[in-house]
């Protein structure tokens, strides 16, 4: 009986129950496994439950079903696809679905006690490597590509180094990477060479495309993993997960996170002297629950060059991480509070310093803050603002600064960011709640 509903209303349906991908909606939580799936129960039945009534139902519906693909391989190395084709490409080659693919969601947790250990990172070889992104890439063409991996995993997969000494306080479990465009439009030469500029290095005015940023650029040295430049990628993102274990630890804010930070920026000894952040990035976002002030200067003293800044330095309200006793056991909460105003002073420092020294912050056209929903973050962030009496910066709205060029606020670009286009729309505002201090 079902089948005889015309096609154009089942195609309408369809449409009304397809959904964000479970990874974009949590891009800003605390990395979790859980977070990647879809709950049963929601308030409408899902996609997935609507293609199983039946044959057509399916038919009409696989290509929406595939336009976010989650693939979690379950292997001990990467070596196992070197040789042998990927079941899950072949599949969307074969089903003609490869096109379809908008977000694709790499989950990497190796089935290998070495490399669930925190202290050793998984043996991944540079020729793995290689055949797993040119295998991956030669069949999709996706505008978001998320690595969901334990740090060692996720630096091993980039081809940098990584620092261990301190892991083991932080244990942190997951990290997120995250690659993100607005359209297809702009074509790639798959592998081609990167360049991009020296961090604090570059004067001038903002950059009014990252077209024109890719031609100003002085070429340098061509970062060592091809996935940074495997498309024109404008946005990038990167989860670092919660610290706040650290702070059981005495002398806490001399330890050092297990973390990609230092290799993307290209701030650290070699082979993590030569930024990752290829030049067509334009957004970059960065999201850590409480991370240590130290680490967080890293970013404030070696932005790279972009239009747009996002920050979030505390859990998201609804996240509870503050309330749970197990997860704040021997932690002093205002030792969480202080590392977290401290990140926003030295950014704000730069942002609203005339004449900076630092020409990437002079460059930089937009700074959002995720944490404006907690009124007490933003608050510090205003107070700071009002009292430079700055002229370059003016408050769009709640969480969102944009620079002011001739008395007037610069475009956004909205076209070209790709992670947290809609997260501090106003009409989010208060939607949850303000977190109380202990």
């Amino acid at each position: 009986m079902m089948d005889l509903v015309p096609t154009e209303i089942l195609l309408q349906i369809f449409e009304y129950l397809d959904s964000p991908a479970p990874s974009e909606i949590h891009l800003h939580n605390e990395p979790d496994l859980d977070l990647l799936t879809t709950q049963p129960g929601g308030p409408r039945p899902s996609l997935k439950a609507a293609s199983l009534v039946s044959r057509s139902w399916r038919s009409l519906s696989l290509s929406r079903l595939f336009r976010h693909v989650l693939w979690k391989p379950n292997v001990y190395s990467l070596s196992a696809f070197t040789l042998n084709p990927i079941p899950l490409l072949r599949f969307l080659s074969e089903n003609d679905l490869a096109h379809r693919v908008a977000t694709f969601t790499f989950v990497i947790d190796f089935h290998d006690p070495a490399a669930v250990d925190h202290q050793v990172a998984p043996r991944i070889r540079t020729a793995d490597l290689e055949w797993l992104w040119d295998q991956i890439f030669s069949v999709i063409d996706p505008l978001r590509f998320t690595i969901f991996s334990r740090p060692t995993t996720l630096a091993a997969l980039l081809s940098c180094m990584l620092y261990l000494n301190d892991a083991w306080f932080f244990d942190i479990p997951y990290h997120i990477l995250s690659f993100s465009r607005s359209s297809r439009r702009v074509k790639t030469e798959s592998h081609g060479p990167s360049s991009s500029i020296s961090t604090d290095t570059r004067s001038g005015t903002p950059a009014i495309s990252s077209a024109s940023r890719c031609l100003a650029t002085s070429s340098r040295q061509v970062a060592s993993c091809p996935l940074f430049t495997i498309r024109p990628w404008t946005s990038l993102l990167l989860n670092e997960g919660s610290s706040t274990k650290v702070y059981r630890v005495y002398e806490f804010y001399l330890r050092r996170p297990p973390s990609i930070l230092g290799a993307l920026l290209g701030c650290e000894e070699y082979p993590n002297n030569v930024p990752l952040i290829p030049p067509t990035v334009v957004d970059f976002n960065y999201i850590a629950i409480f991370p240590l002030a130290s680490h967080f200067q890293m970013l404030v003293e070696h932005l790279p060059r972009i239009d747009r800044l996002f920050v979030q330095l505390q859990a998201r309200p609804e996240s509870g991480i503050l309330e749970n006793g197990d997860e704040m056991r021997h932690i002093d909460p205002n030792d969480l509070w202080l590392e977290r105003d401290t990140s926003y002073t030295v950014l704000m420092r730069e942002l609203i310093l005339s004449d900076n020294p630092r020409a990437n912050w002079r460059l930089l056209r937009n700074f959002e803050s995720g944490d404006f929903i907690d009124s007490e973050a933003w608050e510090i962030i205003t107070q700071i603002f009002e009292r430079s009496e700055t002229k370059e910066w003016t408050v769009e709205r709640p969480g969102v600064f944009t620079r002011l060029i001739d008395d007037k606020a610069m475009d956004r670009n909205d076209q070209e960011i790709g992670h947290v286009r809609a997260f501090t729309d106003t009409s989010n505002f208060n939607v949850f709640g303000t977190l109380k201090r202990g």
